[in-house]
């Protein structure tokens, strides 16, 4: 009976995975934000190691933009504040994540320790289009 049980269990909640893993060291995960009722999977995420063995992600989020998905409502969602600089990407984040990201976007001042956030607007018909760009470091 005890091994059925935890085979329930088991089914239930799935392994977690190097995007969720990515995803709770950026503070992105929608288990770190609950009662928000909408949450953005990334379209890319990769976990690593800096060269002192501490943890890195390196996430990328694609907003087609109109009125169900952009940037505005993706920085609400994870209050992260709109206003920044133009700043060059990391070269390693650049280099982690699968194809071809800008050289720099807009570094915007997020407060959360060891998170860079990345916004690049991108054109098109659709308002609020644009790509999210993250590299979190931690412990």
């Amino acid at each position: 009976m005890w091994w059925g049980a935890a085979e329930m269990r088991r089914s239930f909640d799935p392994p977690e995975t190097d995007y969720d893993r990515a995803e709770r060291l950026a503070g992105l995960h929608d288990k770190q934000h609950p009662g928000k009722g909408r949450y953005y999977i990334p379209t890319a995420a990769t976990l690593s190691r800096a060269a002192d063995g501490s943890p890195v992600a390196y996430l990328h989020y694609g907003m087609a933009g109109g009125d169900y998905a952009d940037v505005d409502d993706f920085l609400h969602t994870y209050n992260v504040p709109k206003a920044g600089s133009v700043a060059p990407l990391p070269q390693d984040l650049r280099s982690a994540l699968p194809g071809d990201e800008p050289a720099e976007g807009l570094l915007l001042p997020d407060g959360q320790a060891g998170r860079q956030t990345f916004v690049v607007i991108r054109p098109s018909d659709s308002e609020g289009a644009g790509d999210v760009y993250v590299r979190a470091t931690g412990t």
